[in-house]
C-alpha cells in the first residue's frame, strides 16, 4: 500500500512525502524517475519527492493502491515557469509566491485539491495569465 502526505514545512513551503515498498516500484515504474529526483528519508515516509510529481502520481495509480495521511494538506496552489523547468507551489497565494508569480511572467494558477473518501483529484484555474499587449 503506497501513503502519500503533503506536509507544510516553515513559512507556505510545501514537501510530498510517499512511502513506499520495492514491489510498488515494480507495479508502477512511473514511481522510479520521482524517487531518483527525490530523497530518501527515516520515519513513516520513505522518500520526499518534489510536489510536481504529486498530480501525476495520483491520477496513474489505482485508488485502491493508495492513501492519504490523515494529517496531510488537501488543497494548494501550483503554477510553472514558460518552460516547465521550474514548479511553484504555496498553500495560499501570499505575496511572495505572487511576486514570484510575476516574475516568471504570470503564468496560470492551478487550484489543486484532493477528495480523500473518493481519492478524486480536482485541478481548476485559480488565476489566469495575464495577457498584456503593448502597442
Amino acid at each position: 500500500m503506497i501513503k502519500i502526505k503533503i506536509q507544510k514545512v516553515k513559512e507556505e513551503q510545501l514537501i510530498f512525502k510517499i512511502s513506499l515498498k520495492e514491489n510498488d516500484i515494480e507495479r508502477y515504474p512511473l514511481l522510479k524517475r520521482p524517487i531518483i529526483e527525490g530523497k530518501q528519508i527515516k520515519g513513516r515516509f520513505n522518500y520526499e519527492v518534489p510536489l510536481r510529481y504529486f498530480v501525476p502520481i495520483i491520477n496513474n495509480i489505482n485508488k485502491e493502491d493508495f492513501i492519504i495521511d490523515k494529517n496531510s494538506k488537501l488543497e494548494f496552489l501550483e503554477f510553472f515557469d514558460n518552460f516547465e523547468e521550474r514548479h511553484y507551489a504555496s498553500l495560499s497565494a501570499t505575496p511572495k509566491f505572487m511576486k514570484t508569480w510575476r516574475n516568471e511572467d504570470c503564468p496560470n494558477i492551478f487550484k489543486i485539491k484532493i477528495n480523500p473518501e473518493n481519492k478524486n483529484l480536482s485541478k481548476e484555474l485559480a488565476f489566469k495569465k495575464i495577457k498584456i499587449k503593448i502597442d
